[in-house]
């Protein structure tokens, strides 16, 4: 489907819930980017997902069951429970007991907007304004497995050594947050000796992350419910289409439903598991649009986006998805009896075996067409391919696999990091995209017994330039294959002492198991579609497998042939040859040595670093990779194993320095303008004096240069 029908579609079942309520001290704002405070209220807004009855072929049965409870006969929507989690009375904020139950203070009001025509009464064919509708907080319901899986990446946080901490939340909400510390995270800060503390507050953080608020709102249209149907699985690559209504509540005329955010799933969790109770998304969203419904290529029904995962004192988010299958699988017969119906209210002893049937429900004809919806085999080989990268208890990136020996491509500043302290003359530098570990988290990472074959590692012969590196430091490699995860010892075959980032690793027994990677020699042009693979932001003791995310070659930087000759093995032509690629695709630490993939799957470059700031501050959309067409001497190598065809990498090129420098435009196959001689200049100079002298004849010319001249700042 394209894009502009299934945001259509989607819109039918988008919409946005907003909370008014008192606040005479302003502090509900808290932990929310934006807000309205007027006359001593608050209001608050967020998207939401409309589930009209009927939409859905079999509805979660604890849905009935909440409605029953509440003697409720209408419709529902879903938002994220951080919308009413404010305005909740003082026993339950933060972390409510009784979450079928929930209290709001006294004069909070709750009212869901939606599209005007999906309340069934458009006449003469003319569009008509939403509309606001009151609602009821039913009930306010934990998705315990993904919960399970955000603190996961919480507790992970725990492990490194002077890297912001992760939170929950919007970065543009640390205006609200500093004005006034909510009294949990307070607590948390005064007690941060105490482990059992620290190790509650996180869980409350992922609990509040995954919790969803479900609100009662009257029938829509009771004659013509539109079917919604459900997205089967997620794999890494699918695409996402998100609706939602960013910062809703300052003008619902411009928000309500503005935000139409395409792209791709980033990764799955719990890792190489079967079914996901969690997905990082790789999809450009605002504050207001958690509790929006996100859907696949096909307009099914994938999850709830909720808050994002973000790292503090940075702008770096990753944004979270709960499936739809999570959400029922965690709605179980447990929740069900804690709502406190009769044994006649509850599912009877085959209500495992129905909500079974309900996490596998598609309609027939849609799941015929999910089969095919999944990422193309392709861009799933790609994946297996990259590997991670621990070196000692230092460092970690990622690499990838070149033939089916064991022989792996990563950075050469991962082994030798003190060589690549790029920084242009502008400013701007180059932060190689690698991460590092402490002593704590290395231990978890001892090689694992795996299935290898019967041969040991095709031994490649180390070259005299690699003297450098330090042997004592012992170097590992993570495979990633379906339900599983293997550790193997590597050792260093060749690391680069000329101007290209690269290095080679073999591995000392290779898996049955090798996928490889498959390059791609023409060089993408501007615009076209990639996805880099890696294993950015999150190390090895997450057990994530790697991160994909999306966007587009913006540039690719190319320099004469003739200046490099040595690199791709043939004689010079008059043409030139692409020695850098620039992407809009996200780059985090530890991406480095990832692959950068062209939509067949088809590896066009190596991820090498992303631009940073003078101040410090790394810019993910702005990175640069070396294209294959530079690396042809690398996979000619992996296919021969002459180790002497490595050495024309070690050449010096100042050329090629000089691009990777990201220095100023002064190469000499830039043709800049003639330096003027010194008669030039002075009789340039003394035509200026006469045409300035000539402007001055009248004071109406004077007014007139005065009135284009520049402002001065003093």
């Amino acid at each position: 489907m394209e894009t502009q029908e299934i945001a259509a579609a989607a819109r039918h079942f988008a919409a946005m819930a907003r909370i008014v309520g008192p606040d005479p001290k302003a502090v509900k704002m808290r932990r929310h980017a934006f807000h309205l405070h007027q006359s001593g209220s608050t209001t608050l807004s967020a998207s939401a997902l409309l589930l009209p009855r009927g939409a859905l072929a079999e509805p979660p049965p604890l849905l009935d069951h909440v409605c029953a409870a509440h003697g409720h006969a209408g419709d529902v929507a879903l938002t994220a429970a951080s919308l009413v989690e404010p305005f909740l009375v003082a026993e339950q904020r933060g972390d409510p007991g009784e979450e079928f139950k929930p209290r709001l203070v006294p004069e909070a009001r709750i009212d869901v907007l939606v599209e005007h025509e999906e309340l069934g009464n458009i006449q003469d064919g003319k569009s008509r304004p939403p509309q606001w509708l009151s609602a009821r907080l039913l009930a306010m319901v934990d998705v315990p497995t993904a919960a399970d899986s955000v603190l996961s990446l919480l507790k992970h946080d725990d492990s490194f050594i002077g890297r912001p901490l992760w939170d929950v939340g919007w970065s543009l909400a640390d205006v609200n947050q500093k004005q006034v510390e909510s009294d949990i995270r307070s607590s948390l800060k005064s007690s941060r000796n105490n482990a059992s503390i620290e190790s509650m507050g996180a869980l409350m953080l992922a609990k509040s992350a995954t919790r969803i608020a479900i609100l009662g709102i009257s029938t829509i249209n009771s004659n013509n419910a539109r079917p919604i149907n459900v997205s089967e699985m997620q794999h890494r690559g699918d695409s996402l289409l998100v609706v939602g209504s960013p910062f809703g509540l300052l003008s619902p005329f411009h928000f309500f439903n503005s935000s139409i955010s395409v792209g791709a799933v980033a990764n799955c969790l719990p890792p190489c598991a079967g079914r996901s109770s969690l997905l990082m998304a790789d999809i450009h969203c605002l504050p207001g649009m958690e509790g929006a419904p996100v859907f696949d290529k096909n307009s099914c029904l994938v999850g709830l986006l909720m808050n994002p995962l973000r790292q503090k004192d940075s702008n770096i988010e990753v944004q979270l998805v709960i499936p739809w299958d999570a959400i029922c699988t965690g709605w179980n017969n447990k929740k069900l009896e804690e709502i406190g119906g009769g044994p006649s209210e509850l599912p009877d002893k085959n209500a495992d075996s129905k909500t079974m049937e309900l996490r596998m429900y598609v309609s027939s004809t849609v799941n015929k067409i999910n089969q095919y919806c999944i990422s193309p085999s392709s861009i799933r080989e790609a994946i297996s391919a990259v590997v991670l990268v621990t070196v000692g208890e230092s460092s970690w990136a990622s690499g990838i696999i070149l033939n089916k020996r064991g022989l792996v491509l990563t950075n050469a500043h991962l082994l030798e990091p003190w060589r690549f302290g790029r920084t242009s003359p502008s400013g701007v530098q180059t932060s190689f995209a690698g991460e590092y570990l402490n002593a704590r988290e290395n231990k978890s990472l001892q090689p694992q017994q795996c299935k290898f074959s019967n041969e040991d590692a095709v031994k490649h012969e180390v070259s005299l330039f690699n003297l450098g590196f330090k042997r004592e430091k012992r170097i590992s490699v993570r495979l990633d294959h379906a339900e599983r995860q293997m550790w193997c010892n590597a050792s260093v075959v060749f690391i680069s002492k000329g101007p290209l980032d690269v290095a080679l690793l073999q591995m000392e027994k290779v898996p049955v198991e090798l996928n490889t990677i498959r390059p791609e020699f023409v060089c993408p042009t501007a615009g076209s579609s990639v996805y880099v693979v890696g294993h950015g932001l999150f190390g090895p003791r997450s057990g994530l497998c790697s991160s994909l995310s999306s966007g587009v070659v913006s540039k690719v930087v190319q320099i004469p042939s003739a200046q490099l000759s040595h690199l791709s093995g043939t004689e010079a032509h008059n043409m030139d040859m692409p020695v850098m690629l620039q992407t809009t695709a996200a780059v985090h630490p530890g991406a480095s040595g990832g692959i950068l993939v062209n939509r067949h799957g088809l590896m066009v470059g190596i991820i090498t670093s992303n631009a940073k700031h003078g101040a410090g501050s790394t810019i993910p959309h702005l990175n640069f990779s070396i294209p294959c067409k530079s690396l042809e001497t690398i996979f000619k190598y992996s296919e021969i194993g002459e180790p002497a065809i490595l050495e024309q990498l070690d050449k010096p090129n100042e050329v090629l320095s000089s691009v990777w420098a990201l220095s100023p435009s002064s190469y000499p196959f830039i043709d800049n303008p003639p330096e003027k001689t010194k008669e030039e200049k002075v009789l340039e100079f003394s035509k200026f004096l006469s045409d300035k002298q000539a402007t001055l004849k009248s004071s109406t010319d004077l007014k007139e240069l005065f009135k284009h001249k520049m402002p001065s700042k003093i």
